[in-house]
């Protein structure tokens, strides 16, 4: 019966020290998408502040309606946002409470386009937009180098360590 309950408990810390190496692992994969979707979110506000002249509220209505990621549900949060404060304040405060794999580098650049966004004329927020989209791409480049180095590693990390507590414990 000790040798069961033993042998139990050995596979489960193996298993669980495999999968926070996975989920870890997980991250650096997660940073990458969640920052192309973050661009390509910024694409579409870019065309429609271009565009069709609406609204910043409007705009991020119609952004969050998709629902298909977490970066839409942050559109989604500035709408409820907005509704008790200005642009500038909504965009910060929802990109810093954002529930995402991104650094707060990451983050630090995107707060930076709300101190233009519903400031300035609409030719500026456009230009402001590009220039956050040319730091995304870095963001984006450097995120798939630290995926492609750490990825590997902390899936590896996760089974060796719960291979070194297993044979430790036995």
């Amino acid at each position: 019966m000790y040798y069961y309950i033993k042998t139990i408990l050995l596979i489960a810390i193996f298993l669980m020290s495999t999968a926070i190496g996975m989920l870890i692992s997980k991250m650096y994969e997660n940073r990458v998408k969640e920052l192309k979707q973050f661009k390509n979110t910024l694409n579409i506000l870019k065309t429609k502040i271009k565009f069709t002249y609406e609204p910043l509220i409007d705009i991020f209505k119609q952004i969050s309606q998709e629902k298909s990621n977490k970066v839409e549900k942050i559109f989604e949060n500035m709408t409820y946002k907005l509704s008790f404060g200005d642009v500038k304040n909504s965009w910060r405060d929802s990109i810093q409470e954002a529930d995402i794999s991104i650094t707060q580098e990451d983050k630090d650049v995107l707060k930076e386009l709300g101190k233009v966004l519903g400031q300035t004329d609409a030719e500026s927020q456009v230009s402001e937009i590009e220039v956050t989209e040319t730091f995304l791409d870095m963001q984006i480049e450097k995120a798939e180098e630290d995926r492609k180095k750490n990825q590997k590693i902390y899936k590896t990390l996760g089974i060796l360590i719960g291979l070194f507590f297993v044979i430790l414990l036995v």
